[in-house]
């Protein structure tokens, strides 16, 4: 354990017993409890197991479900009260003319 840069805290026996009994039991939280990242460099989160995918996946569900209603709202309101105007329609037929999408070359 560094304390200042350059320096080590000395442990003796008893403090590497400690060390060396800490270290046992975060190993075993890890393997236990989380999970690697991707590129198995560092660690991604906890391991969720059955339970964990399950509410997941209901949570994707009803994600899902609410956007895709007020995709619905929002589509509906948009043919009821708004209408395209001119410079909107040339736009679709011409992006080039949108000078806010335009990439610069």
């Amino acid at each position: 354990m560094e304390i200042v840069s350059g320096y080590k805290l000395k442990t003796g026996k008893i403090g590497d017993a400690v060390a060396g009994a800490y270290k046992k039991v975060e190993d075993t939280f890890v393997d236990a409890f989380l999970e690697k990242s991707g590129d198995g460099k560092g660690i991604a989160g906890l391991k969720t197991g059955k339970a964990g995918d399950a509410a997941v996946s209901a949570y994707k569900a009803v994600e899902d479900t609410v956007v895709s209603g007020y995709k619905r709202v929002e589509n509906a309101f948009i043919d009821a009260f708004l209408e395209k105007n001119d410079e909107q329609a040339a736009r679709e037929q011409d992006p080039s003319r949108d000078e806010f999408c335009r990439k610069e070359e």
